[in-house]
Order: C-alpha cells, then sequence, then structure tokens
C-alpha cells in the first residue's frame, strides 16, 4: 500500500504533481531536498498563483519509510539527485520518473539495482515556469507502467490507485517504452525545430521547412527504434507531427522556454542521445547531428557572452 510520497524536483511538471497529491496527501508527502534548496523550498512553491508549503524530507528520519518517490527532474540534474535522495530511500521505494527523454529508467534502475523502477511520462500539460512561479490550466496525463504491462503488477496498480485519487490523470500503457519514445520522438523533433527557428508552436504549420526539418529528424529516430527493438511506428510518427503541427499557436516547446530564460537545456538528451545511439547501431543520423552542433554551439555561446 502506498501510504508516504516523497517528489524531487519542483519545476513545471513536479509543480503539477504537487498541486494535486500535497492537496489529498498532506500529512504523506514530502518534497526530497537538500542544501540551500531545502531552504529555499521551506518558503513553499508557487503554482497558479498558490502558495503550497509541503514537508521538506533532507535527512534520513526513522518515521519516515517512502513508499514512492517520484523523480520529476531535468536531466542534466538527474546524477546530482541520484546521490541526494539515496539516504532517503530504502529498497522497498518505488520510483516512478517522470523525465524527458529515454534514458532516465535505466539510470536510475543502475543506481538503485534492488528497487522497482518504473516508465512513466507526462503528456499535453501546458505547465511553465516563469520565473520561481508555476502556472497551468491543463494538468496533462500520467502515463505509466513497467516496460510490458500486459499484466498489470500489484505494485502497479497501487501507485495508479494513489495517483487517481489525487486526482492525478493517470494511466497504465500495455507497452511503455513505445510511449516513452514517441514522446522522446515529438520532443526530440518539435523542441530542437523551435529553438532552430526560435518559434511558437504556431509557427509549425505555417512554413513547410519546419515541417519537413521534424519530419527528417523522427525518421532517424524510427530506424533508431527498429534496432533498439521497440515498437514506435510509421503511423506513430504521422499521428506525432499531426499533433505537434495542432498545437495552440501561443504555446512554446519548453526546450525554447529555458533557453529564452538562460535556463541550462535538454540538448543531451535529444540529439545527443540519438547521436550515440546511431552510431552503436551504425545508423547515420545527420540530422540530429547537426541540431546537436548548432543548438550546443548556441548554448556555449550564451554561457560565454554572459561572463565577458
Amino acid at each position: 500500500m502506498i501510504k508516504n510520497i516523497g517528489l524531487v524536483g519542483a519545476g513545471a511538471v513536479g509543480s503539477v504533481m504537487i498541486s494535486r497529491l500535497y492537496q489529498v496527501y498532506p500529512e504523506n508527502f514530502y518534497l526530497l531536498a537538500r542544501g540551500a534548496r531545502a531552504k529555499r523550498l521551506e518558503e513553499g512553491i508557487s503554482v497558479n498563483d498558490r502558495t503550497l508549503k509541503p514537508k521538506i524530507y533532507s535527512e534520513a528520519a526513522e518515521h519516515v519509510k517512502l513508499d514512492l518517490l517520484i523523480v520529476a527532474v531535468k536531466n542534466y540534474s538527474l546524477e546530482r539527485v541520484i546521490e541526494d535522495v539515496r539516504p532517503l530511500i530504502d529498497r522497498e521505494t518505488i520510483i516512478l520518473p517522470l523525465l524527458n527523454g529515454i534514458m532516465a529508467t535505466q539510470r536510475l534502475q543502475a543506481a538503485f539495482p534492488e528497487n522497482r523502477v518504473f516508465y512513466g511520462v507526462m503528456l499535453r500539460t501546458d505547465a511553465h515556469r516563469t520565473g520561481h512561479r508555476v502556472y497551468f490550466s491543463t494538468p496533462g496525463e500520467i502515463q505509466m507502467g513497467y516496460a510490458d504491462n500486459r499484466i498489470i503488477m500489484p505494485e502497479v496498480q497501487e501507485v495508479y490507485e494513489c495517483l487517481k485519487n489525487a486526482g492525478v490523470n493517470a494511466r497504465i500503457y500495455e507497452d511503455m517504452r513505445r510511449i516513452q519514445w514517441r514522446k522522446w520522438m515529438l520532443n526530440t523533433a518539435g523542441s530542437q525545430a523551435a529553438v532552430e527557428a526560435g518559434v511558437e508552436c504556431g509557427y509549425f504549420s505555417q512554413v513547410s521547412e519546419i515541417v519537413e526539418l521534424m519530419s527528417l529528424c523522427m525518421d532517424e529516430i524510427l530506424q533508431l527504434a527498429e534496432a533498439e527493438g521497440v515498437n514506435l511506428t510509421r503511423q506513430d510518427k504521422e499521428e506525432t507531427l499531426t499533433f505537434l503541427l495542432g498545437y495552440p499557436a501561443h504555446k512554446k516547446m519548453s526546450m525554447l522556454q529555458d533557453v529564452e530564460a538562460g535556463r541550462p537545456i535538454e540538448i543531451d538528451e535529444y540529439a545527443g542521445t540519438a547521436v550515440e545511439l546511431g552510431k552503436k547501431h551504425d545508423i547515420a543520423t545527420p540530422v540530429n547531428r547537426v541540431l546537436y552542433l548548432t543548438i550546443k554551439a548556441r548554448e556555449k555561446v550564451d554561457a560565454i557572452r554572459k561572463h565577458m
């Protein structure tokens, strides 16, 4: 039975989860943080202009046994977070990552080999961060489970019921690797094209060159999926492309938001991962290679200018 819930990562996705879980489980919900970050979070977090003050869990305590840990950080922070949470969980803690990309489950399972680590993604939320405040009107959907959920394991059902009870729109999918790769394909194509063109999503359907760039990027992802034994199909590509072209005109992809705010970006998890998998399987990934080089160069130039 899921009783105590911990969450690490109070960004856009994390704040959506906090707003639901803290409201329903105020005595059994904890934000995991250490050092200066813990001090900041003690002041509360702002979600839709409402200040929430969940309990902060920083040092191992006998009375706290986390049954579920939700990891909602950026990929570039994951290694640090793994070390931060290591003393705060035990081998019985179920871990649900909600990170972008396709490597988080493997990285967490390698770090915590005795724990049960799920696959998880969040889709269709409009959550965005402005300074230290998070706003959303559409909370999105959590898609979760093991890689294969044709037979739903008891712990998967328990986490699902815990989330649903808190008002989280959660679903268990049979093939979570396909779901995870499908979102990775969406982000790798859509986010990188948005950064390259420097535009809101409304321009996707108006500029044929953006559509072609996203399509070519997705074609490389399909080849990599086949090599990795992931059941990602051309229909998935066409549906994902249609989905991107139908985004609200004012929406900005999360990577573009990060670029404009001067925050670190997850380019290594998108094009970087595609390039590395291409090397692994001897598959050419020229589109993702160029995207990686141009976006990475821009990131480094911005960092240099900040110190001039």
